[in-house]
């Protein structure tokens, strides 16, 4: 079955060279913010505010990395110079990786996280993985779960699914994984899926896995569409129904993954379906299973975690 592992590194350049510290930022508790610098802290939270960080300016719309202006790298600096807010030192850092100045990025991420801002604890672990430093990676990530971070609930579930700066636990791994996906991210929903589906890890159970799949493929992960469609194609956990597997499939084709091209042109060609496949999944996949709550999160961890 195709089931594609995520990478916790999603959208964040390679550090290349040596690290040298080519700033030296630090946070200023209960710096004055003067008026005069607020056009600038606004400048700075529209173009550099992350999807991923709770704390954002919600006047504004959460912006992208590859999006990001570089506008964004002065505005920031000065607003985070004037001020001494994390949040600043942040979108500092996002704006500076987005242009792969890995180095004077660290030292951003490393001045928010200082000061116990969650997001840039996350950013700050991951750069740190890619210099090989997983155990303060896996710290950073744990820390910005605990304070609320949804990307870094994700980001630790994959660490104790694969032993990443810590002992492999696939029950905090799922623990975590269903915090994220509780929270509203897919691909940790298409994960817990993988986990149950492939049964290395925990015993198989094709109908957790199914539940997964389906609430992942509902808020648009193409790769647990493509793994629903299998298993209603071949009856895996589920009763067979061809006609639904070819709606999902039209809809990950529809997304541009390949395989589900692939899987239509070969219902098509075999006469199982006629073409062409329309799909009814248009406005909103349905669910089949999950709903928010229904599944509970391992009882045993939940003192420890």
């Amino acid at each position: 079955m195709k089931s594609p592992t995520s990478k916790v590194n999603r959208g964040f350049a390679l550090a290349t060279g040596t690290a040298a510290a080519l700033l030296a930022l630090t946070v200023s508790p209960g710096a004055q913010e003067p008026a005069v610098s607020l056009a600038v802290q606004n400048e700075c939270d529209r173009l550099a505010g992350s999807p991923y960080d709770n704390q954002r300016n919600q006047a504004y719309g959460a912006v992208e990395t590859g999006e990001i202006d570089n506008a964004a790298i002065d505005s920031c600096r000065i607003a985070f110079e004037v001020t001494g807010n994390p949040r600043f030192a942040y979108q500092l850092g996002r704006a500076l990786n987005k242009v792969e100045e890995i180095d004077q990025a660290m030292t951003a991420f490393e001045a928010a996280a200082q000061a116990d801002y969650p997001a840039a604890k996350v950013n700050f672990g991951m750069l740190l993985g890619r210099l090989g430093d997983h155990e303060t990676e896996f710290r950073m990530y744990d820390e910005a779960a605990h304070g609320g971070n949804v990307l870094a609930a994700y980001n630790l579930g994959v660490a104790y699914r694969d032993g990443l700066g810590t002992r492999a636990d696939v029950g905090k791994a799922l623990y975590w994984f269903e915090k994220a996906a509780v929270a509203g991210d897919d691909t940790a929903a298409f994960n817990i899926a993988v986990i149950y589906d492939e049964g290395t890890l925990v015993p198989a159970d094709d109908e957790t896995a199914i539940a997964w799949y389906d609430l992942a493929a509902a808020r648009g992960n193409v790769d647990a569409m493509v793994n629903l469609g299998i298993m209603l194609e071949t009856g895996e956990g589920i009763t067979a129904d061809l006609e639904q597997a070819t709606e999902v499939y039209a809809k990950a084709a529809e997304l541009g993954d390949e395989f589900a091209v692939n899987k239509l042109l070969e219902l098509y060609a075999s006469g199982k379906i006629e073409p062409p496949a329309v799909s009814s999944l248009d406005e909103g996949m349905r669910t089949l299973v999950l709903k928010e709550g229904d599944m509970e999160s391992p009882a045993a961890l939940a003192k420890d975690i």
